[in-house]
C-alpha cells in the first residue's frame, strides 16, 4: 500500500495538471464546434437563429458564449443583433437526456448592437452599452426578463417583462412598414445631439405579450430627466408616460418646462387605423425650441415675444391615402413685436383642415387702437372681415417698396375707424375684392388736411379707392383718392 501512495500521488498531480490544462484551453480557446452546435440548436428550438465564434468556460461565471450574432429566422442575411458575450445557465441533466437545457441567460456589462434596418446590417446601429440583464426560460414557449439595465446614448434604461411564443417572432412587423427606419435614425440623431447638464435621463420599460400577435404586445414607458440642452435651448425638466394596449399607443402625459413656461400634452396613435391625435397646452419658448431643433418656423422669425404666448390646440392626423390633418386651437399673447411694430396683446382662435383654414375672433391691441376680425379660406373662396381703430401710420414699417412709398403720402393725426369686408377666389392681391367704410377724420394728404368724416373704401384689380375724399380748406377739391398698386402711384381723381 505504501508503494502505491507515490503512484497515486503522481496520478493525482497529473490529473490536476490535465484538468487545469483542459480548463485553461477551454477558457482561452473554447469548446469545439460540436458543443457550439448544441447551443445554436438549443436557441433554434426557442425561436432564435444565432451563431457564436467561441464557447468558453469561465471559472467564476460558467459557460460563456462570445461574439454572438442573432439573425432573422427566415433570412440569415438579416442580422437582428450582435452581442459580445453572454453567460449560459445550463441544466446538465436535461442536456444528458437530450431535452431543452437552457434555463437562463446572464449579461454582465455586455455590448449590444442593433441594426435599425436589418436589410442594411452595416448601416446605422443602435448601440447599447453596459448591459446587465437576467433572462429566464421557464417554458419552451416563454421568456421572462427579470431585470435589465443599460446605457443608450448615455440614457439610463431599465426594463422588465415577459413574452410568450418566441418561435412565432417575425422581425418584419406591420409597424415597421408604418414607421420607416429613416424615422428612427432621425430620432436617435436628435437624442445623440442632446447634452445632459445634470444626471442622465432615466427610462423605465415594462412589457408583456404574445410574439405570435405582436400587435397585441402591451408596454408602459416612463421617462424623466433634468437640464437637457440642445444648442442654446435648455429643457429644465421633462416627464413622459407612454403605454400601449390593444395596439393603441397612448401618450398619457408629457410635461416639460423651460426658462419661460411649461408644455403639457396628451395623445394617442393607432397604427392599425393609421390615425393619431394630440392635445397640448404650451407657454414654452416655441421659436427657441424650433431653432434648437434646426427647423425654424419661418413666420415666427420676425416676431419678438416679451412674454411667451399661450398656445392651446388639438390636432388629428389620418395617414391613409390621401392623408389628412385637422387642427383647432387658441393663441393668446401678451406684449409682442412683429418686425418693428409693437402690439400690447393679441388673441385668436384658429383651425386647419387640409385645404381649409380659418382664424376667428382675431384681436390685436396697439397703443393707438385695436383691430378685430375673422379670416376664412376654403377651396375656391376666401373671406375676411376687419374692424380697426389702429393708426395706419404706425403700421407702415410692415410695408415695403412702392406700397410703402404710396402710403407715406397719407397720415392721420387721429386714428381712423375702418370696417372692411374682403372676398375672392384666392387670398391674393389680384383676386380679392374689398368693400367697406372709413371714418378718416382730419387725415393729411401730402401736407393738405382732408375733410372726409365718412368715406367708402373699394379695392379691386390692385386699385384702392377712397371716396369721397375732400381737401380742406379748398372747396370743390373732392373726388376719389386712388392708390394704384400696379403702377405704384397715388392720385386724387
Amino acid at each position: 500500500m505504501r508503494r502505491l501512495r507515490p503512484v497515486l500521488f503522481v496520478l493525482a498531480v497529473l490529473l490536476l495538471v490535465f484538468l487545469a490544462g483542459l480548463g485553461r484551453y477551454v477558457y482561452i480557446k473554447g469548446f469545439t464546434s460540436k458543443w457550439r452546435g448544441y447551443v445554436t440548436r438549443e436557441f433554434r428550438k426557442r425561436g432564435f437563429e444565432i451563431s457564436l465564434q467561441r464557447l468558453t468556460l469561465d471559472p467564476l461565471r460558467g459557460l460563456v458564449a462570445r461574439e454572438v450574432q442573432v439573425y432573422d429566422a427566415s433570412d440569415r442575411r438579416r442580422i437582428v443583433a450582435s452581442i459580445d458575450q453572454m453567460t449560459l445557465q445550463v441544466n446538465y441533466a436535461n442536456l444528458a437526456r437530450g431535452k431543452m437545457f437552457l434555463d437562463a441567460l446572464d449579461l454582465r456589462s455586455a455590448q449590444l448592437s442593433l441594426p435599425l434596418d436589418p436589410e442594411r446590417p452595416h448601416g446605422q446601429k443602435l448601440k447599447i452599452r453596459r448591459l446587465n440583464a437576467r433572462l429566464f426560460f421557464p417554458h419552451p414557449e416563454s421568456i421572462y426578463l427579470a431585470s435589465a439595465d443599460a446605457r443608450i446614448f448615455d440614457v439610463q434604461v431599465f426594463a422588465a417583462g415577459r413574452l410568450i411564443n418566441p418561435q412565432a417572432f417575425r422581425s418584419q412587423m406591420e409597424s415597421r412598414a408604418v414607421i420607416p427606419s429613416e424615422w428612427f435614425e432621425r430620432v436617435l440623431e436628435e437624442i445623440d445631439s442632446l447634452k445632459f447638464e445634470s444626471e442622465p435621463p432615466v427610462v423605465d420599460i415594462k412589457f408583456s405579450g404574445d410574439l405570435a400577435h405582436p400587435e397585441r404586445i402591451s408596454f408602459d414607458v416612463a421617462l424623466w430627466g433634468e437640464r437637457l440642452r440642445r444648442h442654446r435651448y435648455v429643457i429644465k425638466s421633462v416627464y413622459a408616460s407612454v403605454s400601449c394596449r390593444d395596439g393603441i399607443i397612448d401618450l398619457r402625459q408629457l410635461t416639460a418646462t423651460d426658462a419661460f413656461g411649461e408644455l403639457i400634452a396628451t395623445g394617442a396613435w393607432q397604427p392599425e387605423a393609421r390615425t393619431a391625435q394630440i392635445q397640448s397646452h404650451s407657454t414654452i419658448d416655441i421659436p427657441g425650441l424650433a431653432r434648437a431643433l434646426e427647423t425654424p418656423i419661418a413666420p415666427l422669425e420676425d416676431f419678438i415675444f416679451y412674454t411667451q404666448p399661450t398656445l392651446d390646440f388639438r390636432a388629428e392626423w389620418s395617414f391613409a391615402n390621401p392623408p389628412s390633418m385637422q387642427i383647432i386651437g387658441h393663441l393668446a399673447s401678451g406684449k409682442f413685436a412683429y418686425k418693428s411694430v409693437v402690439f400690447e396683446r393679441g388673441t385668436a382662435d384658429f383651425s386647419w383642415n387640409n385645404e381649409r383654414w380659418s382664424a376667428r375672433d382675431i384681436r390685436l391691441v396697439h397703443r393707438t387702437g385695436e383691430a378685430k376680425g375673422d379670416i376664412m379660406r376654403v377651396p375656391g373662396e376666401f373671406r375676411a372681415r376687419l374692424k380697426s381703430t389702429i393708426n395706419p401710420k404706425n403700421l407702415q414699417p410692415l410695408l415695403t417698396g412702392p406700397t410703402a412709398e404710396m402710403m407715406a403720402s397719407l397720415s392721420f393725426p387721429t386714428s381712423p375707424e375702418l370696417s372692411l369686408d374682403a372676398r375672392g377666389a384666392e387670398p391674393t392681391p389680384e383676386s380679392i375684392v374689398i368693400n367697406g367704410r372709413a371714418a378718416l377724420g382730419a387725415a393729411i394728404f401730402r401736407g393738405v388736411v382732408s375733410d372726409s368724416p365718412n368715406a367708402t373704401v373699394h379695392y379691386e384689380n390692385r386699385l384702392l379707392s377712397v371716396s369721397p375724399f375732400r381737401l380742406h380748406p379748398a372747396p370743390g377739391r373732392a373726388g376719389d383718392l386712388l392708390f394704384d398698386f400696379q403702377s405704384g402711384s397715388v392720385r386724387l381723381n
